[in-house]
């Protein structure tokens, strides 16, 4: 037997335990970075989730704030007739009680169909729309005070908010005559009802 030379016989078994320790701490190694990597991922995702129910609680209590503040404001608007459907019975009824606790001589009007109006100034409704209907008035009066009569009785009786676009007059022969159902000046206005509803005119129910 040569000096230098390795008996592998002997060291068969001991290489054999040396790969086999080898390859078993490489499978721990890449199993603990695999599951370790996992646990990263699922941490994470964890922490996305409990973000977004957080966000969410915190979004759900703001709307909470919100109804609370607002939502009574809502109602309000709404048995008013500012937001929802437009009132036309109502205005038609006040009109004709205004008429006759006035007493005016006569009284006129006519009601155009509902439009989207779009005012002047840039305004984000939200899923909502502004509509108007255009009212026109032909008033009999027996004296200037008689207008505004029927506008504070209009305003206390009526459903929905409104602007006056116009008014002209004009007086009916030289001199005022105080007689009952003796209209002394003629008047016209055009009104415009303005109601707030959703887009496409689904309505809204309280």
């Amino acid at each position: 037997m040569v000096k230098d030379e390795i008996d592998w016989s002997i060291l068969k078994g001991s290489i054999i335990l040396l790969c086999t320790c080898i390859v078993i701490c490489s499978a721990l190694v890449g199993g603990s970075y695999y599951f370790n990597n996992n646990l990263s991922k699922e941490l994470k995702q964890n922490k996305s989730i409990f973000q977004s129910i957080s966000r969410r609680y915190l979004d759900v209590d703001q709307e909470e704030k919100l109804l609370q503040e607002y939502y009574p404001q809502f109602v309000n608007l709404y048995s008013k007739g500012v937001i929802g459907r437009e009132k036309r019975l109502n205005w038609i009824e006040a009109l004709r009680q205004s008429g006759e606790k006035i007493n005016l001589p006569s009284l006129k009007y006519s009601i155009n169909s509902q439009e989207e109006f779009i005012p002047e100034f840039n305004i984000n409704y939200s899923g909502y729309t502004l509509y108007r209907s255009s009212m026109e008035l032909s008033l009999g009066l027996l004296h200037e005070g008689d207008l505004f009569n029927l506008i504070n009785f209009i305003d206390q009786t009526a459903k929905g908010a409104y602007t006056i676009y116009e008014c002209t007059f004009r007086m009916n022969g030289n001199q005022i005559r105080f007689e009952k159902n003796y209209s002394n000046i003629s008047a016209t206005c055009l009104l415009h009802w303005i109601t707030i509803n959703i887009t496409g005119g689904k309505g809204i129910e309280i």
